[in-house]
């Protein structure tokens, strides 16, 4: 609990990104205000799953399109479709449509748990065991995060009821901490739904390998859950082929990739950091982990990526660098995919739509296609740095910058929100890569 505790701390300040910081923990801390009569769900709440009627990530029971062509239509639950097309720009400025197709059925599954994004509790009066409400909030996070994973997995999106943001807010102004307790408990009922009736492929009836995705609060459950269903159960590690768990600290003991089996301070026993020493093969079931800044030289992150834990670190993974084998520190250029106005459902109003909040201060692209997508306008390095007794690892970002609102890059969360987007084709170049390991160790 103590590992877990040190991970939720600095997620839950990030999360009110554009107000204030906070604290919290996978149970309830001294103080706080809990829902005494919350239980589990009747049944988990998907906002996306293979086969779904109208499935908002547009995947059939099989993974392909629902539309029946070879571009994916996503939905939005009020109405309106999305490509996930982007618009690739070259150094002169020019652009060109990239489509985003699937051309075969998926051959593993990913299980996202997406950021804060509720302004209010979902559902309005979160007791006993009433569901929450899939809404488009969650799913333009979707769409701007996780979604072009789709090429190569089954999507399962599961709705939680989150702590929403400004109940984080409170937490600090009184002091007590925000309670994760039922958001854990929505995430890991979600996995078990998940892992019970989804997880064996329909054809062969073995079980399928399996990316979990997750980012800041969702970052935060997803490794309570890992924790508890998937590090200490071999079996269950076996299936794993990566997780990209961004945006929130991931420790590990100084000079190790995992706890050992009993270390409370290291946030796995067992599953390691994705390494990649020189000539070694590609890494499978193990953690992607970063949080991203652009700090000035002799700066150390104001809230996510450090640690106080003695003898301890937090996990900075660059998936590029470890995608081409260069060294763990190495810098090198980034694959940036920026969310536009379009994608997230942005008008003349609220041109970031209901993403208003996080991506306060952003100014998306206006364009026709869902992304803008600028190879090489990044460049990314894991740097650490000490402070008397802190300990910090980050992602320092470099190159052109303007991309974002000039206040972020070096500010209290640095690019938290787009934490998936900087190197959003270096990761999913990576878990193709890991996704073919994993399936040439199933089937040598």
């Amino acid at each position: 609990m103590d590992a877990v505790r040190r991970l939720l701390i600095p997620v839950a300040a990030v999360l009110a990104m554009v107000l204030f910081s906070t604290n919290a923990q996978a149970g309830p801390a001294t103080g706080a205000a809990v829902d005494p009569g919350a239980r589990p769900l009747d049944r988990t709440v998907w906002l996306c799953r293979p086969g779904l009627v109208n499935n908002p990530c547009g995947q059939d029971a099989e993974g392909m399109p629902q539309s029946g062509g070879p571009e994916l239509v996503t939905r939005y639950p009020s109405g309106g479709t999305r490509l996930l097309d982007a618009t690739r720009f070259a150094a002169d400025g020019s652009g060109k449509r990239e489509p985003f197709t699937v051309a075969k059925k998926p051959p593993v599954d990913c299980f996202y748990a997406y950021p804060t994004v509720d302004l209010l509790p979902n559902p309005p009066l979160p007791i006993g065991g009433r569901a929450p409400v899939p809404q488009d909030v969650h799913q333009a996070v979707t769409l701007m995060q996780s979604a072009r994973f789709a090429g190569l997995c089954r999507m399962f999106v599961p709705v939680y009821r989150q702590v929403p943001l400004p109940a984080l807010v409170a937490g600090i102004v009184i002091g007590s901490g925000a309670d994760l307790t039922t958001a854990t408990m929505d995430i890991r009922d979600a996995w078990d739904d998940y892992w019970t009736h989804d997880n064996r492929d329909p054809e062969t009836g073995e079980r399928r390998g399996v990316v979990i995705l997750a980012h800041s609060q969702g970052t935060a459950v997803a490794a309570a859950l890992m924790r508890e269903r998937v590090d200490e159960h071999p079996g269950v590690r076996r299936q794993l082929v990566t997780a990209a768990l961004l945006g929130g600290n991931i420790e590990v003991p100084e000079g190790r990739d995992a706890g050992g089996g009993s270390d409370p301070a290291s946030t796995f026993q067992h599953l390691p950091v994705c390494r990649r020493p020189a000539g070694a093969p590609m890494p499978i079931g193990c953690v992607v982990s970063y949080a991203t800044y652009s700090l000035p030289e002799g700066s150390l992150p104001a809230v996510i990526g450090r640690t106080a834990s003695p003898g301890h670190r937090v996990v900075c993974v660059n998936p590029a660098a470890l995608l081409r084998g260069e060294a763990a520190g190495a810098r090198v250029p980034l694959d940036l995919y920026l969310p536009t106005r379009r994608l997230v459902g942005g008008n003349a109003l609220l041109p970031n739509g209901p993403l208003a909040v996080p991506l306060n201060g952003y100014q998306l692209p206006d364009l026709a296609t869902g992304f803008a997508h600028h190879p090489d306008a990044l460049t990314g390095e894991c740097t650490h740095a000490t402070q008397g007794t802190i300990s910090a690892d980050w992602l320092q970002v470099g190159g052109e910058l303007s991309y974002f609102p000039a206040s972020a890059p070096a500010g209290l969360t640095g690019l938290h929100a787009m934490d998936f987007n900087v190197a959003q084709g270096d990761l999913i170049a990576l878990v193709t890569a890991q996704t073919r390991a994993w399936l040439d160790r199933r089937d040598p």
